[in-house]
C-alpha cells in the first residue's frame, strides 16, 4: 500500500541545490535496510512536470527519489528514508529487490531515438513522435538524445552529497541497465558514465 507524506522533517536534501518536494502516490518503508546504491535513469519523457505527472498518476505504480531536470531544478518526490518504486524486479552483486537499499535519481531525457529520414523520433506511440531535443549521439548502433553538461554537473552534485550522506560506494552508483539488464536500457550509452565516475571517485578521496 502507498505510504503517506511523511513529516517534513524527514525531507534530506542536499541544502546547496535548488530542490523542490512534490510528493510521489507511491512509496514505502525500507523495512530496516540501510542505503547502499544509487541507480540512475532516464524518464523517456520532454519535462519535469511530464515526470512528476507519471508519479503522481495512480494508475502508475511507480515512483522515484530524485527527478534531475533540464533547467537546473532537482525534485524530490519520495523522501530519502522511505522505498520508492524504481527499480522493479532487480538484482545487484546476486542480491536481488533493489528497492529496498537503493536511492533513485531519474534524469529528464528522452532517451534511444529512431531515425526516419532526416527526422528523429520518441518512443511515445511506437516511436511516432517528433524529438525537438539537442542534436542526437549514436551509441551502440543507435542513435540517442544527450544529456546537458549543466544536468550532468548538478546530477553529480546531488549523487555526491548522497554518497556522503549515505556512505554508498562508488561501485553501487549504477544504471537502472546494470540492476535489470534484461527489461531496461536506461539511463543508456550517451550518459557519460566515464565522466560521472571519474569525479565521484575524485571527491571521494577528498
Amino acid at each position: 500500500m502507498p505510504s503517506p507524506p511523511s513529516p517534513h522533517e524527514k525531507v534530506s536534501t542536499p541544502s546547496d541545490l535548488n530542490i523542490r518536494f512534490k510528493p510521489a502516490l507511491y512509496s514505502s518503508g525500507r523495512g530496516n535496510v540501510p542505503i547502499d546504491m544509487l541507480v540512475m535513469h532516464y524518464t523517456a519523457g520532454p519535462t519535469t512536470e511530464h515526470c512528476i505527472e507519471i508519479f503522481r498518476n495512480p494508475m502508475r505504480r511507480v515512483s522515484c527519489h530524485y527527478i534531475a531536470g533540464l533547467d537546473g531544478e532537482i525534485v524530490q518526490m519520495v523522501y530519502d528514508e522511505d522505498c520508492a518504486w524504481h527499480c522493479g524486479a532487480s538484482s545487484w552483486h546476486g542480491q536481488g529487490r533493489c528497492n529496498p537499499r537503493a536511492l533513485g535519481i531519474e534524469i529528464v531525457n528522452w532517451g534511444r531515438l529512431e531515425q526516419k529520414g532526416n527526422a528523429f523520433f520518441c518512443w511515445p506511440d511506437e516511436y511516432t513522435t517528433p524529438y525537438e531535443g539537442p542534436e542526437p549521439v549514436l551509441g551502440d548502433s543507435d542513435w540517442w538524445a544527450p544529456y546537458p553538461e549543466d544536468q550532468i554537473t548538478d546530477v553529480i552534485a546531488l549523487s555526491r552529497r548522497l554518497m556522503r550522506t549515505y556512505s554508498i560506494p562508488l561501485e553501487n552508483v549504477v544504471g537502472h541497465s546494470d540492476i535489470a539488464p534484461e527489461r531496461k536500457i536506461d539511463p543508456g550509452p550517451a550518459f557519460p558514465w566515464k565522466l560521472v565516475r571519474e569525479q565521484l571517485a575524485a571527491l571521494q578521496s577528498v
